[in-house]
């Protein structure tokens, strides 16, 4: 397979680091005048693998869904429920979601309580920027920083706009959204910026299962979903703030056994609020410091009348989580050769729920307290050398302490060579801990080192090539552990160890208007708990190879304004198993997925309009991510937005 997709995409190419930092992309939409330097040198943090998508290669791709543009990032992978309303996660070289933190605006998205996120529901139109980094990062980061960060910048326009948004799909898929930015510059710079989006979907597909050597055709139900999403945004001078909201409610089929639905009519419904406040302090000159602060409400609702395991009227569960983060901190401080960032910060959460210990309505917290400082070398030793120091100490009030140190270091070597170590953690969730029947109080947080090596190199000025190698060694891994025919439990099992490589090749060529890149990563992620029969095989849903290729083409239809853009994406998983051991019976087979899209912009005055249509599972491939959840086949979208400057 490998040899195959190189000589495939021997001419498709990834970024390479260590160029201006200050240089960024340029677009005239007349002239379809492009400056790449952005995308074919992407360094985010000195010495850290990271992944970066600006905002003009997000309009490039226009991705409906965050999920649609995880596939280009190297080692990251979204285990996908099936469907438009499916459950989507993120995850990151072949560790567990709850391993790698999501945040948006430097809020953290990944909960207390289950330490997941559903990526399926966040507008990807709402999206400025993302940037992914490949690797433990939790002394920058904090908790859940174990294997990756998903970190997601909002939109934020500069000028008086209003807009509007429309998609029509396969499967009864639509989306409609608005929004606006004001201006006032006699307020003293301030700005006001608000979008909503509503979308919703049947959730209703046929697909093929073939099982134990029976066929059955099947039409997926209660997948159906409505949503809607809200962001504003407000900002005087430098203070700003965020403001994120979202309601939904849902049917959450489970998986599909011998042709059969189970939980065909289990219904989930959330309302999630995230407010952001940053205000910087001037007081002191010599010592610029930010506050920030985070205030987050969210309630969730599960019900289930068939579930009668636990009684006779099913599940009827409520949830109602709160969180609260206060932190300060300095600017970046430059002293000689030297350039740091301190942080203080304190926490509060508490959940609520039906299912919380054993006794309904009953509340437990979690209160906390970090301190963080990153500290940047320059020319230590040796010209060109420099030093990354990092480390965070957090205590929490249930499961103790926590120190995370990293170190890491690049040297200009024809390209960059950089290296790091770092030690990571994640604290056991309020439902690892908590929750009747599942949790265990006595779980200690799951603590991880890892090491990368990597090598970025410019080839020329219209390619790059970056190359990383990582080992990572994750102990008091937390798992779910039968103990009895209807039970689990969390528990602390031992270890899990990893080996792997990523390779990523980016290319521009034609003044930018054609873009291209090729992801591989090839990994081993195995059990070392000492568990017989399960010792030394793969651990569920870690995948050994994955592999991308996306190639677009941005060009000039006339002078006065009017581009066309046509690309393709093209994914590959491979093999990986369901459950713990390596079973032939829980392994699932690979799967390769194929997307077609074009679209015109024009602008006329002070409107641009933007039309794209797209065909998504180009050749009806019949899959499935995760066990039993079939993914839907060949599927069709077109959206078309417009953009007006009064």
């Amino acid at each position: 397979m490998l040899v195959s997709l190189l000589t495939t995409c021997s001419l498709l190419f990834v970024p390479s680091v260590h160029a201006d930092s200050a240089r960024r992309d340029t677009v005239n939409l007349n002239l379809v005048t492009v400056v790449g330097d952005t995308w074919l040198d992407n360094r985010v943090d000195v010495s850290v693998p990271a992944t970066s998508l600006d905002r003009q290669m997000l309009a490039r791709l226009a991705p409906v869904a965050i999920t649609d543009v995880l596939p280009m990032i190297p080692g990251a992978f979204t285990r996908d429920y099936g469907g438009v309303g499916g459950l989507k996660t993120f995850s990151m070289r072949g560790g567990s979601s709850s391993q790698s933190l999501v945040v948006v605006d430097g809020a953290r998205l990944s909960s207390a309580q289950t330490g997941t996120v559903d990526l399926s529901l966040i507008p990807a139109r709402l999206i400025e920027s993302l940037r992914v980094i490949r690797g433990g990062a939790s002394a920058l980061y904090g908790a859940n920083a174990v294997n990756g960060v998903l970190d997601l910048t909002l939109q934020s326009e500069t000028t008086h706009t209003t807009r509007a948004y429309a998609l029509a799909g396969s499967f009864n898929e639509w989306r409609l959204g608005v929004g606006a930015t004001a201006w006032c510059d006699a307020c003293g710079d301030a700005s006001l910026s608000i979008d909503v989006e509503r979308l919703g979907t049947a959730g209703s597909f046929p697909f093929t299962l073939n099982e134990f050597g029976t066929t059955y055709d099947v039409n997926r139900t209660n997948s159906d979903v409505r949503s809607t999403s809200a962001v504003m945004r407000a900002r005087v001078h430098d203070a700003s703030l965020t403001v994120l909201a979202r309601t939904s409610e849902r049917g959450v089929p489970g998986s599909v056994v011998q042709g059969s639905v189970t939980n065909a009519r289990a219904r989930f419904a959330d309302d999630d609020v995230v407010a952001m406040l940053t205000v910087p302090l001037h007081a002191i000159d010599a010592l610029p410091l930010v506050v920030t602060s985070t205030v987050r409400w969210l309630d969730q609702h599960y019900t289930d009348p068939e579930a009668t395991l636990l009684g006779p009227a099913g599940i009827d569960a409520r949830t109602t989580q709160h969180d609260l983060t206060l932190g300060v901190a300095t600017k970046p401080l430059t002293v000689g050769r030297a350039t740091s960032t301190t942080r203080v910060e304190v926490g509060y959460a508490d959940l609520t729920g039906d299912e919380v210990l054993d006794q309904p309505g009953a509340v437990v917290t979690r209160r906390s307290v970090a301190f963080a400082t990153d500290w940047t070398l320059s020319d230590v030793v040796v010209d060109d050398l420099d030093v990354r120091a990092a480390l965070r100490i957090d205590a929490f009030s249930d499961v103790g302490l926590a120190v995370s140190p990293l170190v890491a270091i690049d040297y200009p070597l024809g390209g960059v060579v950089r290296a790091s170590w770092s030690y990571n953690f994640r604290p056991p969730t309020f439902a690892e801990l908590y929750v009747l029947n599942y949790g265990t109080r006595s779980l200690v947080p799951e603590r991880s080192h890892t090491v990368n090596i990597g090598y970025a190199l410019p080839i020329t000025s219209w390619l790059s090539c970056d190359v990383d190698a990582y080992w990572m060694n994750t102990s008091n891994l937390i798992v779910s552990v039968p103990v009895s025919p209807l039970l689990t439990t969390a528990q602390n099992v031992g270890r899990a160890m990893t080996y792997g490589a990523e390779l990523m090749l980016r290319g521009s060529w034609f003044d930018d208007r054609l873009r291209s890149q090729w992801a591989y990563t090839r990994q081993s992620v195995e059990d070392a708990t000492g568990r017989a029969g399960i010792d030394g095989t793969m651990i569920p849903y870690a995948v050994p190879e994955l592999s991308s290729i996306f190639v677009q083409w941005t060009d000039a239809i006339s002078p006065s304004g009017a581009t066309w853009n046509a690309g393709a994406t093209w994914s590959y998983t491979s093999y990986r198993y369901a459950q713990a051991g390596g079973t032939y019976a829980s392994l699932l087979q690979p799967f390769a997925v194929a997307s077609i899209f074009g679209g015109v912009d024009v602008r006329g005055g002070r409107t641009v309009v933007h039309v794209r249509a797209q065909c998504d599972n180009l050749f009806d491939a019949q899959y499935v991510v995760i066990r039993g959840f079939p993914m839907p086949g060949r599927s069709f979208r077109v959206t078309t937005s417009v953009e007006v400057a009064p």
